[in-house]
């Protein structure tokens, strides 16, 4: 059966005509049209291929791949700044990227089976979960996965700058809220909030002054004003207890990123070194970094990549110590760091 595109003859003229002018920005803001229509008509795998035609192109033409986001508006902040609340990271991630527990997989097969089918959910008076809560420890795959969830959907991906959107003027940060669940409501995207425990405070907390009442509730407002099966907003953060209970009960779904188990850390390792000439089992490795998070381990298998190309030694055989090494300097530094820290606190007071 054809499948068909509803566009008109002036449209389609017109992206011909873009094509023949060498306007890629109009070429584009015609094509990502296309890839909104077919995104908003469950038809996320032709959204998907569009997408990454659209990226091949651009590479053709030698532009910067960032070219290739939706011409959206930019969301600003205040006039006294100016920056913009929202960035468009243009990274395609795929499937071999992702490396998840196989719960946290299973959340995100369920996040993506409801957006597949949520024609069919809307026809049944259901939507698909719009509101997503991801926590655990830093470095787990939070960033990482949202980005593939928004390739996976053909979805464009907005990463929200908590730089830009907090505030030292009264109404400024829930204004700045306002605007990003608005962007979300005109235009289907992913976007993440990362660090979101920084806006959705516990409101009974007694260390914080009274704007935080202001802001929470501009974000439950926000939160309910958000179109189901529209956009999804992604809160990340590594400190869920303090959120605010009524933020709690809005999340349409919670995802755990917990540190990754063996056999992820082996599946990281084996990946990230598969250029490297590496002698001895990387099970090993994979035994002594029971505490390492997924930016661990790449941190420490781009430590011995990195040492091996300045002692020019990269197409040596490496041992799996040199690994082990890698991984006790690191943890020994970040011990460090959180003695430090503990006795500024300390001093402070």
């Amino acid at each position: 059966m054809k499948r068909t595109i509803p566009i008109s003859y002036e449209f389609f003229l017109g992206m011909i005509q873009s094509h023949a002018r060498q306007d890629h920005s109009g070429f584009q803001k015609r094509a990502e049209a296309i890839i909104t229509e077919l995104s908003l008509s469950n038809r996320t795998g032709e959204a998907k291929v569009l997408r990454n035609t659209l990226s091949t192109l651009s590479a053709i033409n030698g532009k910067n791949s960032a070219t290739m986001i939706p011409q959206i508006k930019p969301v600003l902040g205040s006039l006294r700044n100016g920056e913009p609340l929202i960035t468009y990271p243009s990274r395609q991630i795929s499937a071999e990227d992702i490396i998840l527990s196989p719960s946290t997989r299973s959340s995100i097969e369920k996040i993506l089976g409801e957006y597949r089918s949520r024609t069919r959910l809307e026809e049944a008076g259901l939507a698909p979960s719009s509101r997503i809560l991801f926590w655990g420890p830093p470095g787990c795959g939070k960033t990482l996965t949202a980005q593939w969830l928004a390739n996976e959907l053909g979805l464009t991906f907005g990463l929200v700058r908590l730089s830009a959107v907090i505030t030292s003027y009264v109404g400024e940060t829930a204004s700045n809220l306002q605007k990003i669940f608005q962007q979300a409501n005109e235009t289907p995207m992913v976007i993440l909030l990362d660090e979101a425990d920084a806006i959705a405070k516990n409101r009974e907390d007694r260390n914080d002054v009274g704007e935080l009442k202001r802001v929470v509730n501009s974000l439950l407002q926000a939160m309910d004003e958000l179109k189901p099966g529209r956009s999804i907003v992604i809160f990340a953060s590594n400190h869920q207890h303090l959120f605010d209970p009524a933020i709690w009960r809005r999340f349409d779904e919670v995802v755990e990123f917990p540190l990754p188990a063996q056999p992820q850390r082996l599946a990281l390792l084996t990946r990230l070194t598969s250029g490297l000439k590496i002698t001895g089992p990387l099970a090993s490795v994979a035994r002594q970094t029971a505490s390492a998070s997924f930016a661990d381990i790449t941190r420490i298998c781009f430590e011995v990549a990195k040492a091996g190309v300045v002692q020019g030694t990269e197409r040596n055989e490496i041992p799996v110590t040199a690994l082990i090494v890698a991984w006790k300097d690191w943890k020994s530094r970040q011990a460090a760091a959180t003695r430090l820290q503990k006795t500024g606190k300390r001093t402070s007071r």
